[in-house]
């Protein structure tokens, strides 16, 4: 497809938000965070090093991350999710990102319309999984912080644990717990379901932004179905690789086939 017939798309796709009363949004896989770019952090490359030389000091490694996310500047991401924001900012909007790096926050969305069913970096659990208690990170990242910054190294770190059972203290999203705590997110998804029995039967505009099929259940699939049941809904998939629709919508939504980060770059 043509750089024109993008722009088309494009205009389509803000036309439909600006008319809407209402304005889903999903957020996925092609906005993750892949932490390429740690490496050129030299203190953040050094204590990687010092962890591939300690094998013990593996656990580290999600804090490094959730440091370097306090550090990266400005991306590609961060400026998609910026134009997203200008879109939808006077709009009655609900956001769904099954993304854990946080960089949405950055855009000022409103906290409040945004629910990350999959975790976060800002949030600590028991491994096990069994006392129930979330903490926040920030109070165990300060050491972590410094060991880092001032070059001390990561031998004089203790692993946290959890003050209830013992076992250590991992981040609360699904790539870091193995028995994933639910609770952090619950509240939130409560607010969304509310906020989802509000669009029946008004215009709503669904935007499906670089959602693959990792984990369809959250996001694709029930999009699907509120874009079928919803006559007055308009639907835009938009993903560089999986963009097809299903027969049942193929005359009411919009399939791109662009990077839905590189798309919404594109959006004036």
């Amino acid at each position: 497809m043509d750089t024109t017939a993008f722009s088309g798309l494009q205009r389509s796709f803000q036309e439909s938000i600006k008319t809407a009363q209402k304005v889903l949004i999903g957020i996925g896989e092609e906005f993750n965070e892949r932490f390429e770019k740690i490496g050129r952090f030299p203190k953040l490359a050094s204590a990687l090093n010092e962890v591939d030389a300690n094998p013990a000091l593996a656990w580290t490694v999600p804090f490094l991350e959730k440091l370097y996310l306090e550090q990266a500047g400005d991306d590609s991401r961060t400026e998609a999710y910026r134009r997203l924001y200008e879109l939808v900012k006077d709009k009655d909007y609900f956001i769904i990102t099954t993304c854990i790096d946080g960089h949405i926050q950055r855009a000022g969305f409103d906290s409040e319309r945004i629910v990350a069913p999959c975790g976060s970096y800002e949030l600590l659990q028991c491994r096990a999984g069994c006392c129930g208690k979330l903490y926040p990170a920030q109070d165990f990242m300060r050491p972590v912080r410094q060991a880092v910054m001032d070059g001390a190294g990561l031998a004089c770190l203790v692993q946290p644990v959890c003050p209830e059972c013992g076992a250590p203290l991992v981040f609360n999203n699904i790539v870091s717990a193995e028995s994933y705590d639910e609770a952090g997110y619950r509240p939130q998804w409560e607010q969304y379901t509310r906020w989802l029995q509000l669009t029946l039967n008004r215009e709503l505009c669904i935007a499906e932004l670089g959602v693959g099929m990792g984990l369809p259940n959250m996001i694709r699939w029930p999009f699907e179905k509120i874009a079928f049941y919803n006559q007055k809904s308009s639907f835009f998939r938009v993903n560089g690789s999986i963009w097809q629709m299903t027969e049942e919508l193929k005359n009411k939504g919009i399939s791109i086939g662009m990077d839905a980060v590189d798309f919404l770059r594109g959006c004036r």
